[in-house]
């Protein structure tokens, strides 16, 4: 036992960053995970669906106005080119136009504020994973996740379910100091930009794809199948959120790795057998959990089910995303978003229809697929032109 101890000690020292993301990652998902699942307890169904549908609206605006700076961030602070502030002032002000647009549309404050804080906080956890501070990545999502429970579920009960998106907007508005940062750290250097310009526009149209992919599933349910469904389907998406903690933790740690030459491929192994095991605790779980818990969520059981089988091959294309993004060939990355997009809205609109949220989940399961095999057939392309 002692051996096995002293291992265990010694694996930890000699991965002190992973250790911290891991840690970080398990504690804000965990507190998340126990946020999401009293807010649909205490709203129900309709009303979760709803507060999903407009938290759908307020990331694809977040994510047009980002302009795909994160992994640019992530990338090139990796590589210790000062980009940030050029980066945090485009950003800015595509924010605060977005945010303007969201409000025209929708007379909701609350959401158009949400927009701006999504922007705040990407832009600030790219920039310190790109320079390896995981020690303040740390002190920041945790920050965050305890002002977002806090804001909302006091908000919730003065103003009513508007308050819970009002309180995740605000949560992150604390966060504008490390932009201010930014600023004082490096200059507004346009030139930066243009060698760094293809890189930059193929993340955005990547990241564009995975926003509409992982959002627009909400905006098309919420039509089709009503916000009482589209509040299951969400619930089996929160349970998915948890099985994938572990592959998103690795993802973080080998993006910046990956970018200077160190692929980790033991860690990524490893990481997709962990995601197998995972994906099996899921299915089999999840209809005693869900039924005990949330009695009133009664299409949740299949969803969860469904998607739980997503987390392997959705392992895997993470993997894949983080050797692409270190070799700088994003324009994969931006191709298996767009196919994965595509498959996923032909597939909700045919399943949906067919077999309600199941349907959907199903759909999810498709893309997610096709996505890894996408993934897979470029890389073997790649190993054969450089042979």
């Amino acid at each position: 036992m002692k051996n096995v101890w002293n291992k265990i000690k010694t694996l930890i020292s000699r991965n002190k960053d992973l250790t911290v993301i891991g840690v970080v990652d398990i504690v804000s998902s965990g507190i998340g995970a126990i946020f999401w699942f009293y807010i649909a307890l205490i709203l129900g169904a309709e009303q979760y669906g709803q507060v999903s549908y407009f938290l759908a609206i307020a990331g694809i605006a977040s994510t047009v106005s980002l302009l795909g700076s994160q992994n640019t961030l992530i990338v090139y602070t990796a590589k210790n080119i000062k980009i940030q502030s050029t980066i945090y002032l485009i950003t800015t002000i595509s924010g605060l136009v977005a945010s303007l647009i969201v409000f025209l549309i929708l007379q909701k404050t609350e959401v158009s504020l949400l927009v701006i804080g999504y922007v705040i906080f990407n832009l600030s956890i790219s920039e310190i994973i790109g320079r390896k501070l995981f020690f303040t990545y740390a002190k920041y999502v945790i920050a965050n996740k305890i002002l977002t429970v806090g804001l909302s579920i006091g908000l919730y009960y003065l103003i009513g379910f508007q308050g819970i998106i009002l309180g995740i907007a605000l949560a992150s508005f604390p966060y504008i100091i490390r932009i201010y940062q930014g600023f004082k750290y490096s200059k507004i250097d346009f030139k930066l930009l243009k060698p760094r310009f293809g890189f930059m526009m193929t993340s955005y149209l990547t990241y564009l794809s995975d926003a509409f992919s992982g959002s627009l599933d909400k905006l098309i349910i919420a039509p089709l199948l009503g916000f009482v469904l589209l509040g299951n389907y969400q619930l089996g998406l929160q349970f998915l959120n948890i099985l994938g903690i572990i592959p998103a933790i690795v993802y973080k740690y080998t993006v910046p790795h990956d970018a200077t030459g160190n692929p980790n491929k033991k860690l990524k192994k490893l990481t997709i057998i962990i995601s197998a095991v995972i994906a099996a605790i899921g299915v089999i779980v999840s209809p005693i959990l869900v039924p005990a818990i949330f009695p009133k969520y009664t299409e949740a059981v299949g969803v969860i089910q469904i998607v739980s089988l997503s987390l392997i091959p959705s392992t895997i294309s993470l993997m894949y995303m983080s050797k692409f993004l270190g070799y700088e060939k994003n324009r994969i990355i931006l191709i298996g978003a767009i196919l994965y997009l595509v498959i996923q809205i032909v597939s909700i609109i045919i399943l949906g229809k067919i077999f309600g949220t199941n349907g959907a989940a199903a759909a999810l399961d498709i893309s997610i697929i096709s996505h890894m095999i996408f993934y897979m057939v470029a890389d073997r392309i790649i190993k054969d032109v450089k042979k």
